[in-house]
């Protein structure tokens, strides 16, 4: 039972914390080069580099948000675990 509460509890941390760091890396694309940033519907109107340089910043944006949710979810189901058996 603690399994499946752990993936839940992840689960639910990596939507919320995936949809705040987008926002926010989309905010901090459009204050850093002044312009919104690269959308799938604008994809030929945007130059490689500027592409390649928002592709791989996100990635690692993402990948980070993944790990620290994942970290973050343990250390809460510990926390749990540990508030349970104390009671």
């Amino acid at each position: 039972m603690d399994k499946l509460m752990e993936k839940g509890l992840t689960v639910a941390i990596s939507l919320g914390a995936g949809f705040v760091a987008s926002k926010a890396f989309d905010l901090t694309w459009k204050q850093v080069t002044g312009e919104e940033p690269p959308k799938n519907d604008e994809i030929d109107a945007v130059d490689i580099k500027r592409a390649l340089v928002f592709g791989v910043t996100s990635a690692a944006v993402s990948a980070a948000v993944q790990v620290l949710s994942q970290r973050g979810a343990k250390a809460g189901m510990n926390r749990l675990k540990n508030n349970r058996s104390e009671v």
